[in-house]
């Protein structure tokens, strides 16, 4: 029986657990934190509360069923961890847009984090009903740790910056400001999305499953601290959401946008998946999407490493051109994006939906399944 390590317990590592023991292979997961949940557990510890985030992604869980091997969903086109999105609030420059989605763009919103009705604890307890063995507080974060991995090991570290810099990997730091709590009546599932001058990315508030967080975040530089005092006072003006407190993250994660060459299956001996294999959309960071069809690669990677480059690059065909795209955004910004960003956004509501999926293309694997 072939053994194969993986490192993290995020979505991607978890989907290549639990495809890898299905065609037979002894898998040992490794994961630093006490249990699952990702980066919810992580702003748990720091808020001192249970806090769980909601992730808007495009997912037809049948389609991604089909392509990993095992069922999303129970039976049905839906599943306990998600809800379907049909209107997007966007809030760019001072106007308001309404985004409403087809059926065939299947939007939702997913919930991450350490409960039971999280996408996580989904593929949890898909990989311990398929053999899949854990190792929790089990850090793996030093050149010293990675280089000690048996070869093959797959690395699935998600945005946490130890494994790009141990890996050299180049990364973009990323700045966070969040808070969160129960979605409120009438705000679940609910997203809106905040594009001005204070960020050089975007803020955000999302709700699944009755749980919600809101996250003002911006990569490559600091936010301002005009930007956290305009945050949690705009988003409780326009939509009636507060928050007893905010915390901030800073100098912890980072994502793969530091470079053109920034996707990669492969580092020396080890096989790369998820975030820090690039599998991310590089303008607007949806990952899960991404993080699923990254595993399966990872795991066909183990037996083919030619095959799985293929696969890697056809999934992450339109990356480079949604890069460039945010490059030109940040290097614009605030008066390319005041532009932009609103023109777009009104084309979109007026697309033909079998065309809609183009105005971000880049999610890994988004009309690409089979």
């Amino acid at each position: 029986m072939k053994k194969v390590t993986i490192v993290g317990a995020g979505l991607s590592g978890l989907t290549a657990a639990i495809i890898l023991a299905r065609e037979g292979c002894e898998v040992t997961v490794l994961e630093q934190k006490g249990g699952i949940g990702g980066a919810s557990l992580h702003a748990s510890t720091v808020i001192g509360r249970e806090l769980c985030f909601a992730d808007m992604t495009p997912l037809d869980l049948d389609a991604m069923g089909r392509y990993l091997g095992f069922p999303m969903s129970l039976g049905s086109s839906s599943a306990p961890f998600c809800n379907p999105l049909p209107v997007l609030r966007m809030r760019a420059f001072g106007e308001v847009i309404e985004l409403k989605f087809p059926d065939n763009v299947h939007m939702k919103m997913v919930e991450r984090g350490s409960r039971a009705s999280s996408i996580d604890m989904h593929l949890y307890s898909l990989a311990k009903d398929s053999g899949v063995t854990f190792s929790f507080d089990t850090k793996v974060s030093s050149r010293k740790d990675f280089a000690g991995l048996p070869p093959g090991s797959i690395v699935a570290t998600g945005m946490f910056r130890q494994a790009f810099e141990a890996l050299d990997i180049p990364y973009t730091k990323a700045y966070g400001y969040f808070a969160g709590g129960i979605a409120p009546v009438g705000k679940n599932p609910f997203c809106v999305a905040y594009f001005n001058e204070h960020t050089q990315d975007y803020a955000y508030y999302a709700s699944a499953n009755g749980v919600g967080a809101a996250v003002l975040f911006q990569r490559g530089k600091p936010l301002s601290v005009e930007a956290l005092d305009w945050f949690p006072k705009q988003l409780a003006i326009d939509e009636g959401l507060e928050f007893p407190e905010w915390r901030m993250i800073e100098n912890m994660v980072g994502t793969p946008t530091e470079s053109f060459s920034n996707p990669r299956l492969f580092s020396g001996n080890l096989i790369l998946t998820g975030t820090l294999a690039g599998m991310q959309d590089p303008s607007m960071v949806l990952g899960v999407h991404g993080a699923l069809v990254s595993g399966k690669i990872a795991a066909m990677a183990v037996n083919d490493r030619d095959a799985a480059q293929k696969e890697f690059a056809r999934m992450n065909k339109w990356w480079k051109l949604s890069y460039f795209t945010r490059r030109f955004l940040w290097a614009t910004h605030p008066w390319g994006p005041r532009r932009l960003v609103p023109a777009v956004l009104k084309l979109q509501s007026h697309m033909d939906p079998r065309y809609m999926w183009m105005v971000n293309p880049a999610v890994p694997g988004y009309m690409r399944l089979p």
